[in-house]
């Protein structure tokens, strides 16, 4: 899951009393819920990739992938992301969606899964018609390109050069607004990021840090912008608001603690015990005060172009990186 590299969204757990953020992990226990959560995602992403055909319905996908994660025993770290054509990220289905999949196109799968909060983040892109596999292909080989070059001491400014020069070789241009990330407990954009296009210099990785490298391309002018009018995913604020309604407080309740403060769907509401139209009162009011935060769904700056995306996450070791998110179906 990308958000625009100007805005990172680093959410500070600890300022929520009742998340396990400081519980003592063994560095072994750690990578293997890493790997876990990893193969996992992995699975997902494969299994909602192939059902993404024309004329397929988005919230059917979106449930499936939320019960396809749950019956592992794992959580979603975001909303399943189902991004079409020019909606390049953050688009996953409201209840009584009744979106479905176009006859062309490309559609982005973005999966995130956490176990105990450590997190896998991957996406593939599904081609509908069989129009754009050269733009799909092109960040298959950025996303490769980058995990081959990230390694303890590498600066992600010049990952994001490669990346770059891969995209507009293959004749595209990269999102520069998006990138990878840094991932930590909990926090799936922890702050570092491995951008699409080149920096001056960027960030250091280190060793034992956890990566996701996302690229993207585009067939037009390699630039999203927010839709306001489109809000699909939403996060707790690590702002302390006092919440009115009982249903605010139930909604920020379970942003919080059933869905450890990462990014949640207004559709999981309901699986609290919300109703729909209490979990959708509390969810306006706490965007009216400041509460939530909110992912707007992101397009490109022209309607006719199209994005693709890859994204695979890494554990960084002395000799490289070991990716958790590798198919495995």
């Amino acid at each position: 899951m990308s958000i625009p590299r100007t805005h990172p969204a680093r959410y500070q757990a600890s300022m929520h009393p009742g998340l396990k953020v400081d519980e003592e992990v063994s560095d072994d226990e750690k990578k293997n819920k890493l790997q876990e959560a990893g193969k996992i995602a992995a699975e997902i992403r494969q299994i909602i990739s192939k059902k993404t055909k024309p004329g397929t319905s988005a919230l059917e996908l979106c449930m499936e992938a939320d019960d396809l994660i749950r019956k592992k025993n794992a959580v979603p770290a975001f909303p399943i992301n189902i991004s079409i054509n020019d909606a390049t990220a953050h688009y996953t289905s409201p209840p009584n969606d009744t979106l479905v999949m176009p006859d062309v196109g490309v559609v982005k799968i973005d999966v995130g899964v956490a176990i105990d909060g450590f997190i896998a983040d991957t996406a593939q892109s599904v081609d509908l018609d069989g129009s754009y596999k050269e733009l799909i292909q092109s960040t298959i080989d950025a996303t490769e390109i980058g995990i081959k070059l990230i390694r303890p001491d590498a600066m992600t400014g010049n990952i994001g050069g490669v990346i770059e020069k891969t995209i507009r070789d293959a004749g595209f241009k990269p999102v520069r607004e998006l990138s990878g990330h840094l991932v930590e407990r909990y926090v799936v954009h922890a702050g570092k990021t491995v951008p699409c296009v080149g920096e001056f210099k960027g960030d250091m990785v280190e060793l034992g840090e956890t990566y996701a490298i996302e690229t993207f391309a585009s067939s037009g002018q390699g630039s999203v912008h927010a839709d306001m009018n489109k809000i699909t995913i939403f996060r707790a604020s690590p702002l302390r608001v006092k919440a009115r309604s009982p249903a605010a407080r139930k909604v920020l309740k379970a942003a919080i603690h059933e869905f450890g403060g990462m990014p949640f769907a207004e559709r999981w509401l309901t699986t609290t015990g919300l109703s729909r139209a209490t979990a959708g009162r509390g969810l306006r009011e706490l965007q009216r005060m400041g509460g939530i935060i909110e992912y707007h769904l992101l397009r490109t700056a022209s309607s006719d172009s199209v994005t693709s995306q890859h994204e695979h996450t890494m554990i960084i070791n002395e000799d490289g990186a070991e990716v958790t998110t590798r198919d495995v179906l």
